[in-house]
């Protein structure tokens, strides 16, 4: 398993970093435009699901348990220097985003009074590609509709565990909260991101400026470490690949997702794509840098326990800079970060189910198992889930990014 992982991650980062270049050239970097960014943050959508609240769906996604556990993970098997490399991948391949959300929308579908798109789509359509479009669909559902929602899930429930709640009382609790939400469809699930992202955001940001100001005299001796870390001859590549594996993870780019949420806003095309790829931004530089300033800046180096899901070694960090307080702090985080993903989980799902087979019955199917696998999700043990969810999340971008290098852009 692990030597078929690594070697479809090389697979992976080589058509990723090719086509983040590659487009980055085309485009002239146009993803560091930070004018165009503005722009796009201003733009205004012709349907009832705002540029705002799509990009919220997609910020849903991407800041969930990963920002905080995938952070953590990359610390503890890559060392710090992987956080360069996060950023400078991050940087490279948001020209990806940026190009299949273009191609999301262009290419996507009217369902009822919304807009479905995605890679299925423009795969089927461009590349006149029926079996492999299926086959991104069927992924994206195992990932995001189980395997996500699992880790979330997961996290959420082992966070708990530390006041002592029973975890099926908290498996039952996110059933029924989740089961009123994605009850509402669309509307309902861009309802409660748009409110929940902006809230999780300032709150986290909040934190990482108070233990930055405080752990002020410690940055300068970090970013050394972080440098030499990540230019160690011997361990340079574990590291960059370990980086970058974390940076698809977190970011989401170039595996198709940012093109799902994009398309159901009626936005420009390049104003959408430049929202996706600042949404990048904020997780990255935001959300990842706080969880990174939070652990580095705590004696972490002294745990000798093996950690498992990552998490473990965030609570940790909280607890050291907070006290008793750490685990509140970190519980809300926590339910925030992971509860926006789960209902974002569900609407990939859903949308790829929908191109697979629009009929009633099998997207009640669908409901019921995607709200199962919630009450499921405690038995299961965290290392087993990253692991799987790696090894979809490579499939999904060598199919995404494949398809977009032979698509005319």
């Amino acid at each position: 398993m692990k030597l078929s992982l690594s070697i479809i991650w090389y697979i992976a980062s080589v058509l990723i970093i090719y086509s983040g270049i590659k487009y980055s050239i085309k485009y002239k970097f146009i993803q560091l435009n930070i004018e165009e960014i503005k722009k796009a943050i201003k733009s205004k959508s012709n349907n009832n699901v705002s540029p705002i609240s799509s990009l919220c769906i997609s910020l849903a996604a991407k800041i969930g348990v990963g920002s905080l556990s995938g952070i953590a993970l990359a610390i503890y098997y890559g060392g710090i220097g992987t956080i360069f490399w996060i950023c400078l991948i991050s940087l490279i391949i948001s020209i990806n985003t940026y190009v299949e959300c273009k191609l999301g929308i262009k290419y996507r579908i009217k369902n009822k009074d919304n807009y479905l798109g995605g890679p299925s789509y423009y795969i089927k359509k461009c590349l006149n590609n029926k079996k492999l479009s299926y086959l991104y669909s069927i992924l994206i559902i195992i990932t995001y509709s189980i395997l996500f929602l699992s880790i979330q899930t997961n996290t959420i429930i082992n966070t708990f565990n530390h006041f002592n709640i029973n975890s099926i009382y908290t498996s039952i609790f996110l059933f029924i909260i989740t089961f009123i939400i994605i009850i509402k469809d669309i509307k309902g699930i861009s309802t409660i991101n748009t409110i929940i992202v902006p809230i999780m955001l300032i709150f986290y940001l909040i934190l990482g400026i108070y233990i930055f100001i405080a752990n002020i005299n410690m940055i300068s001796g970090i970013i050394m470490q972080v440098l030499k870390s990540a230019f160690n001859i011997r361990s340079i590549i574990p590291v960059f690949l370990i980086g970058m594996q974390r940076a698809i993870f977190i970011t989401e780019s170039s595996i198709g997702t940012s093109a799902i949420s994009a398309s159901i806003c009626d936005n420009n095309p390049h104003k959408q794509g430049m929202l996706e790829v600042f949404g990048i931004y904020v997780t990255i530089f935001i959300v990842c840098l706080t969880t990174f300033i939070l652990i580095v800046t705590s004696d972490y180096e002294l745990i000798n326990y093996q950690v498992t899901s990552g998490i473990d070694l965030v609570i940790y960090a909280f607890n050291y800079h907070f006290g008793s307080r750490g685990i509140i702090f970190l519980s809300i985080i926590t339910t925030l970060f992971a509860f926006s993903t789960i209902v974002a989980s569900y609407y990939f799902g859903e949308s790829n189910l929908i191109f697979l087979n629009n009929h009633k019955k099998i997207k009640l199917l669908y409901m019921f198992i995607f709200l199962v696998t919630i009450i499921i999700s405690s038995y299961i043990k965290a290392n087993i889930l990253w692991n799987l969810t790696d090894y979809f999340i490579a499939l999904l971008a060598i199919i995404n990014v494949s398809a977009i290098l032979k698509i005319d852009t």
